[in-house]
């Protein structure tokens, strides 16, 4: 079993962006955590200079973009599979916090009682940093970062569901798209926890190097893939799973059971 964790865990958030400003304002109002320190910077969220921080485990909070301006609450992992368009360096993927990661994602779905949607996404961006670190964010436009009861939703679960009890698979993800549908819908109703997905439209960038980092630095014991969201790529993708001897499954299945 997976206990509470006894150690400190940063929270940093950028005093540039509206939406990292307002949940760091909320986790203060509702008191932080004995098991967290804050820390502000000035830099945009993809920027900011993590390796600064004394803990190893850091919860970044965050705004969310999207051109759909879909309103949302996500948490996702760091890294790049291909070029480091926005921080990070190029396909090198950063530490991942499975067990937490999910952990607020839960809590997500549980206290969204908004029409914001909740999900993982998967695994992009910077900045890189040799830390362990998830981003949770508010999504995905001007207004929606602007709206405290929002923030207060994410701060809530930041400040209640980050070290709750977690004994589950830890798993990585394959396939399927940026917002990872069938991967949150197994992490809310089974017992996986997931770090690092590696979606459909990066498929064609995914090697054993990449493969390898998300395995390590997620902690994996276990590897899902969404078949439907695998297209073209399915005979690449089994072959890569049977090279890293971790057992693998269909999403679809295990939804299924």
């Amino acid at each position: 079993m997976v206990l509470r964790s006894e150690k400190m865990i940063a929270i940093a958030y950028s005093n540039s962006s509206i939406a990292s400003n307002n949940i760091a304002k909320k986790i203060k109002e509702i008191g932080i955590p004995s098991w967290a320190k804050m820390y502000e910077f000035d830099e945009d969220e993809i920027d900011l200079p993590l390796d600064t921080v004394s803990e190893e485990q850091i919860i970044v909070l965050s705004k969310h973009k999207s051109a759909a301006g879909t309103k949302s609450f996500t948490t996702h992992s760091l890294g790049n599979f291909d070029k480091a368009e926005y921080g990070g360096k190029e396909k090198t993927l950063v530490n991942s916090m499975p067990l937490i990661q999910t952990n607020l994602l839960r809590g997500l779905a549980t206290n969204n009682n908004s029409d914001h949607l909740v999900c993982f996404e998967v695994t992009h961006h910077g900045p890189f940093t040799n830390k362990s670190v998830c981003f949770i964010e508010l999504g995905s436009s001007e207004d929606e970062w602007k709206q405290e009861a929002s923030a207060e939703i994410i701060a809530n679960v930041v400040t209640k569901n980050t070290n709750k009890e977690n004994n589950d698979v830890i798993a990585i993800g394959i396939g399927g798209g940026h917002y990872a549908p069938d991967f949150t819908k197994l992490a809310i109703r089974k017992n996986y926890s997931f770090g690092h997905i590696c979606p459909m439209y990066m498929l064609e960038k995914l090697d054993s190097n990449l493969l390898t980092q998300m395995i390590e630095k997620t902690g994996a014991t276990e590897i899902i893939i969404d078949w439907k969201g695998l297209k073209n790529h399915k005979e690449k993708v089994i072959a890569l799973c049977e090279e890293s001897g971790l057992p693998f499954e269909r999403v679809q299945r295990l939804l299924k059971n």
